[in-house]
């Protein structure tokens, strides 16, 4: 072989590695290069820890089933779905829709006994009415003067049952509950969530064993801990009244100073109601007074940490825990 014809045969062998060195360089600088050969065809990203049990939502009192359904069946909601129409362990609350030129009117009533602050829908605005505020007369004039009628709502429990399908519900869950909230027969809309604890408040005196048993009579799902008398709170008091005597001694509970807790309202326990106290109270010599005059007794409560975690399970859904509370 001449020399010349060695030298091109050696050019071309260069030129060559020079081509091969040059495209193993690109593949690893070009990123597309690497998603293109690293990830298959048609394959979509996984939504990693995303689980969304349902949606817990509130319409006006009278929507029935069907305008629920057709309510629904006009969000675009891209996995299937169960309704649990009105549903018995979601409360109702009473509220009242108040036009926004009066709502200067009613601000004034809301104090957490009464009303709750008002929530903007369309150009009204809703409020909680306390099951206290239907009892009041007082209340119950203001309302007739300013032509109110007090509702009741009716909440209704969305299943959403492909959770783990390939939709995103960081983007598609506030996109199905505005869609929601723009309608005028919905309230309110939340999304359900899990639920790690359930705090038990119980009567004065109920001891750790009777705790115990309480607990084995209800299906709890899971297995569950219990934290007994726990200090994550202040100190409760209570006193339980009559339903006969609840008027007056809601009287004459008004006329003290800081002796009723505003943040809880009174709970209606069976033929009772069960009102708190603060600790300033029970130690005012005319709040003893009151209790002596009724023949009321202040009792503390015994509160539990019901601890649902376990190696099975980290947490429950929130609708599990609504039922076990009923």
């Amino acid at each position: 072989m001449s020399q010349i014809s060695k030298g091109i045969a050696v050019f071309i062998v260069v030129l060559a590695f020079i081509i091969i060195l040059g495209l193993f360089v690109s593949a690893l600088v070009d990123p597309k290069t690497q998603v293109d050969t690293k990830m298959p065809m048609n394959m979509e990203t996984p939504v990693q820890g995303k689980e969304i049990g349902g949606l817990f939502i509130e319409f006006e009192d009278g929507t029935n089933e069907p305008e629920v359904k057709a309510i629904l069946e006009n969000c675009n909601i891209p996995v299937n779905y169960s309704i649990n129409y009105n549903s018995d362990i979601l409360p109702s609350r009473c509220y009242i829709m108040v036009d926004k030129d009066k709502i200067m009117d009613i601000e004034g009533l809301v104090d957490e006994i009464n009303l709750t602050i008002p929530v903007k829908k369309g150009s009204n605005y809703v409020l909680t009415v306390t099951e206290r505020a239907i009892q009041d007369k007082n209340f119950l004039a203001i309302l007739e003067k300013n032509n109110l009628q007090v509702k009741k709502s009716i909440y209704c429990y969305v299943h959403l049952e492909d959770g783990h399908m390939s939709w995103n519900p960081d983007e598609d869950i506030p996109r199905i509950k505005d869609e929601f909230r723009m309608n005028e027969k919905v309230l309110t809309v939340n999304q359900e969530m899990k639920v790690n604890d359930l705090f038990v408040e119980f009567e004065n005196g109920t001891t750790e064993s009777e705790v115990k048993a309480i607990l084995e009579n209800y299906n709890m799902t899971m297995n569950y801990s219990i934290d007994y008398n726990v200090d994550y709170f202040e100190d409760k008091y209570y006193i339980s009244v009559d339903k006969d005597k609840i008027m007056d001694v809601r009287n004459e509970l008004n006329k003290g100073t800081n002796w009723i807790a505003p943040v809880f309202p009174d709970i209606k326990k069976g033929n009772y109601y069960i009102i708190t106290v603060t600790e300033q109270a029970i130690q005012d010599k005319n709040f003893l007074a009151m209790l002596e005059k009724n023949d009321l007794q202040v009792k503390k409560s015994v509160y539990c940490d019901i601890i649902l975690r376990d190696e099975s399970k980290n947490s429950i859904w929130e609708i599990d825990a609504l039922r076990i509370k009923k």
